[in-house]
């Protein structure tokens, strides 16, 4: 199906390949990607790859390309349990002008990017059912690693907790702020409140004010235990196992397990730009053979 949806000023062409059709019950799980070159398509598979391994619980995955090239995105076409929204237009913040604007600005590019994530996100929600009951964040260098990993999300939220994340960001705001690489929300909530994903910087990074907004509202939020922020965790994790000596963001449950999983950079890794920490290689190395025991 091809439509076109107006956000903030700009109109925006879509590709919608609808192939999933659940019960307003079961979450959306929405992936923002963007796939410049081969090794951002292998980040984007593993994690498709490990939602169908570790999810059995009744859901819809959507994944949202910000205008790839084409030849790097035909394949999320022919999936038939993945409902895919490809985007043709380059999104862009108005203060950017139009697409042939070229900067050298480090800062405006990590800005752009902030921005075009909540695009992908903002897209998708005009496009699940708006009767959803809850709808999921997601970046496409995330990933379960462990089932039960939804519904244990899920039991957090409550008509008291309307959010509930894998990770809690405490360098913007003094509570913290749910980070938008994995948090689901009571959706009619969101809607109800007239909430958004766009970022408000530099205080607010992109999907952060859901958590501030909903913390004004009443409500509160959920955040699983993070060695991101605790490094101790990495106690909890079993010796000999492949998430002790992997240097990325892993997520527990109650009961100490991992979880999930964020490479973190994952889109500059695949290009060179960012090489800090686990690379990509080691990641899919590590994931895949996680899925194959």
């Amino acid at each position: 199906m091809n439509t076109r949806i107006s956000l903030d000023g700009r109109y925006y062409d879509l590709d919608v390949f609808r192939r999933v059709f659940r019960p307003a019950e079961a979450p959306r799980l929405a992936v923002v990607s963007h796939v410049p070159n081969r090794t951002a398509s292998e980040l984007l598979q593993l994690t498709i790859r490990s939602f169908r391994h570790f999810t059995p619980e009744a859901h819809e995955l959507w994944i949202v390309d910000n205008n790839s090239p084409t030849e790097n995105v035909n394949w999320l076409t022919e999936l038939p349990d993945v409902n895919v929204i490809l985007n043709r237009t380059e999104p862009l913040p108005p203060e950017a002008g139009t697409p042939e604007v070229i900067t050298d600005s480090s800062e405006n590019q990590m800005n752009w990017g902030s921005y075009a994530n909540a695009i992908g996100l903002e897209l998708a929600t005009r496009l699940i059912d708006p009767r959803s009951r809850y709808f999921m964040s997601l970046h496409m260098d995330a990933l379960p690693c462990r089932r039960g990993w939804l519904g244990f999300l899920n039991s957090k939220l409550s008509g008291k907790v309307a959010a509930a994340g894998v990770r809690m960001d405490k360098t913007r705001t003094s509570d913290g702020v749910l980070h938008v690489l994995g948090y689901m929300v009571d959706f009619q909530l969101f809607r109800r409140l007239g909430l958004d994903f766009f970022p408000r910087l530099p205080e607010l990074d992109v999907g952060d004010r859901v958590t501030t907004a909903l913390r004004e509202a009443g409500y509160e939020v959920f955040a699983c235990r993070n060695t991101m922020w605790d490094p101790h965790l990495v106690e909890l994790i079993p010796e000999g196992s492949p998430f002790q000596d992997l240097h990325v963001d892993r997520s527990f449950d109650d009961d100490g397990n991992v979880v999930f999983l964020h490479l973190g950079r994952g889109l500059r890794k695949s290009s060179g730009e960012h090489r800090k920490g686990t690379n990509v290689e080691d990641w899919v190395k590590t994931v895949s053979e996680l899925l194959l025991s």
